[in-house]
């Protein structure tokens, strides 16, 4: 009690920016695993947020949103093909959305579409298409893996910067243009689609902004990715299960996004968008890259995902590629260099030992509170037995038992994933910020009281 008491005082002395206008915003994907953080940010900061999705229950997030006032349109974005004419881009994907593809005078339009959920080409178009005079800004969430599909950098930076994403010239011959298209299909997918939004803008359509995230990880993957990682670490050493480490990769940097800081870097861009602060120009046909400041190789990774479980060390082996079992990376190339995000949308990564506390405690939670995530649990289950093949029955053996010894020796006295989401979406104002001006900023945390925090403040 005496800690929410503090953090809300904390807050009422912070948060005293004036209320700006409310933001009519659309999020493709947004009850996802990459989108929920920033709908619930758009949700918890007073604006009109609509969500469009397959409507998936992973982790109770989309009841959740809803709860927050959220609009939910249920869509599946997948667009038939036909075996002899290919796409049916007019009846199928966004095009069977009744509430999007409304005619009449009185059809929603949006200040902003967040798109979290295109993976193609004939996706984008589509939905550039149907949203067509009905939106003023779109954000487009892309990956890091656009990079493995352009040319060589220029540069002698060992990092890669937005403007390393370029497709290679007549320099090269049209086999090795095509050779690199290859090289990384979904990236080459992503590229194309960043190519297209750059056409339209070009030609007079919508101003958008694209955002190019790493190996991303947080609370609710589901994949459960981390998970299976969080969980393989803490039993490794009782079951004498090392974790692998795939030779080929031993000191590639590895580039991390954390979910929250995809919110705030999608609230900033609407901000300068929607001219709640200056300026709308530094944000129209530009890429960021987001993702945090360290970038460790798989080692260190490991130790990042063990010290909040009080492990002093990890067991690790080396490993083929062919017969590693390794989670993350997912993309290799890298690092990432976020400068552009920090100096013009004064955006601020989170540490990265603090978002791997912050993802343990989560985790830690849904292993111990046997009233949630019983079928989030039991398929995770699942896909350990999978993956470790004969020692997948011992292992899952094993993490039950801990966890039901866990329950019985310890009072499990961390906050509720509801206090835990406000802290970590919570961002001082940037107005607040010039004081700091230079200095690397961790995030505050909030009030475990509820509250909806100005829209100035994101």
């Amino acid at each position: 009690a005496m800690r929410s008491i503090l953090i809300y005082v904390l807050l009422a002395f912070l948060c005293h920016s004036p209320i700006t206008d409310a933001w009519s915003v659309l999020v493709l994907g947004g009850s996802g695993f990459k989108g929920h953080y920033t709908t619930e940010l758009l949700a918890r900061s007073g604006h009109e947020v609509t969500v469009l999705s397959r409507g998936k229950t992973y982790w109770g997030v989309l009841k959740k949103l809803q709860g927050l006032g959220v609009q939910h349109w249920a869509c599946n974005r997948t667009i038939d093909v036909d075996p002899k004419e290919g796409p049916r881009p007019g009846t199928s994907g966004l095009a069977a959305c009744p509430q999007l593809i409304d005619t009449s005078e009185i059809a929603k339009s949006f200040d902003v579409v967040v798109d979290f959920s295109t993976k193609t080409l004939e996706q984008l178009k589509q939905a550039i298409r149907l949203l067509k005079g009905r939106v003023k800004f779109y954000i487009f969430l892309s990956t890091h893996a656009v990079y493995d599909v352009s040319k060589n950098t220029t540069h002698q930076e060992p990092m890669l910067y937005e403007s390393d994403a370029q497709r290679p010239g007549k320099e090269v011959s049209p086999l090795e243009r095509f050779q690199l298209k290859e090289k990384n299909l979904k990236g080459n997918e992503l590229l194309e689609c960043e190519e297209e939004l750059m056409k339209n803008f070009n030609s007079g359509g919508f101003p958008f902004a694209t955002l190019r995230t790493a190996n991303v990880f947080g609370p609710r993957e589901n994949t459960f990715r981390y998970l299976l990682l969080h969980l393989w670490i803490r039993a490794h050493l009782a079951l004498r299960l090392p974790l692998h480490l795939d030779e080929t990769m031993l000191e590639t940097p590895i580039s991390m996004t954390y979910t929250p800081d995809i919110a705030q870097a999608v609230a900033r861009i609407i901000a300068k968008a929607m001219g709640d602060v200056c300026c709308e120009e530094d944000v129209h046909g530009e890429a960021f890259n987001l993702a945090c400041e360290e970038a460790p190789n798989q080692w260190s990774l490991y130790n990042y995902i063990a010290e909040p479980m009080g492990l002093n060390y990890v067991e690790t082996v080396e490993m083929s590629h062919n017969k590693s079992i390794v989670l993350y990376p997912e993309i290799v190339r890298g690092p990432l260099n976020t400068q552009k995000a920090l100096e013009v949308l004064k955006w601020a990564p989170t540490d990265l030992q603090k978002a791997a506390r912050s993802v343990a405690r989560f985790y830690d939670r849904v292993m111990l509170d046997e009233s949630k995530y019983k079928w989030e649990r039991e398929l995770m289950y699942g896909k350990f037995k999978k993956m470790l093949i004969d020692d997948g029955p011992r292992f899952v053996s094993w993490i039950r038992n801990f966890y039901d010894e866990k329950r019985k020796t310890e009072l499990y006295d961390e906050l509720d994933d509801e206090d835990e989401d406000e802290i970590i979406l919570y961002r001082p104002s940037p107005r607040h910020k010039n004081k700091n001006k230079g200095k690397k900023g961790k995030g505050k945390e909030t009030s475990r009281k509820k509250r909806k925090p100005a829209s100035s403040e994101l």
